[in-house]
C-alpha cells in the first residue's frame, strides 16, 4: 500500500449519470476509482458544500498525477490560470488538502461571444497513511503546476532478540 487515499467525490457523484452521457467524466471516474484502489481500500468519499456547487467544484477539479519511488511520492496538480498566492496546501488528522481559486481577470462579460473557462473554488482531498512523514512535506509551484514531495518514513524492521537459555 502506498500512501494517499483520495477523499473527495468525483465518482460516487458521476456514477449516477448515464455512462453514455459524459465520456470525460467516466475517464475522470475511471482515474478517481484506480486512485482510490492504489492508494487505499475506502476510495472516494463524497464532498459536499454547503452552497450547493458540487458540479462547479468538480469542474475546477485540479488534475492531479502521482509518482512514487521508494523513498517519496511525488503529487502534481495542474492548475492552469491559478496564481500561486491563490493556492493552499494544509495538513490537519492525516488527510492533505489542496484549496485554491481560480480568479477570473476581467473586470466584466460585457460583448463576451463565448466562455468556456471556469471560475471560482477548487479543494483536492487526499488521506495520508502511516508511511508518509507529514512533518516533511514539501511544495512548489512553477508554470501553473503544483508538485508536493511527500517523503515516506523509513521502514524499521525489527531485528530478533536473543534470548539467553538458562539451565
Amino acid at each position: 500500500m502506498t500512501g494517499l487515499q483520495t477523499v473527495n467525490g468525483a465518482a460516487r457523484r458521476l456514477a449516477s449519470r448515464p455512462a453514455y452521457g459524459d465520456p470525460l467524466g467516466i475517464f475522470g471516474r475511471d482515474f478517481d476509482r484506480v486512485i482510490g484502489s492504489i492508494f487505499g481500500r475506502d476510495g472516494l468519499v463524497p464532498s459536499s458544500d454547503a452552497s450547493g456547487e458540487e458540479a462547479t467544484k468538480a469542474l475546477l477539479s485540479p488534475r492531479i498525477d502521482v509518482h512514487e519511488t521508494d523513498d517519496q511520492i511525488e503529487l502534481s496538480a495542474e492548475l492552469p490560470g491559478v496564481e500561486q498566492d491563490d493556492v493552499d496546501v494544509s495538513v490537519l488528522e492525516g488527510v492533505l488538502t489542496i484549496t485554491g481559486e481560480k480568479k477570473l481577470t476581467r473586470e466584466s462579460n460585457d460583448g463576451a461571444r463565448v466562455v468556456e473557462r471556469s471560475y471560482g473554488s477548487f479543494k483536492r482531498s487526499f488521506r495520508l497513511s502511516d508511511n508518509v512523514d507529514a512533518d516533511k512535506i514539501a511544495a512548489s509551484f512553477k508554470n501553473g503546476v503544483l508538485t508536493l514531495t511527500l517523503p515516506k518514513v523509513a521502514e524499521v524492521k525489527p531485528e530478533p532478540r536473543k534470548i539467553a537459555i538458562s539451565g
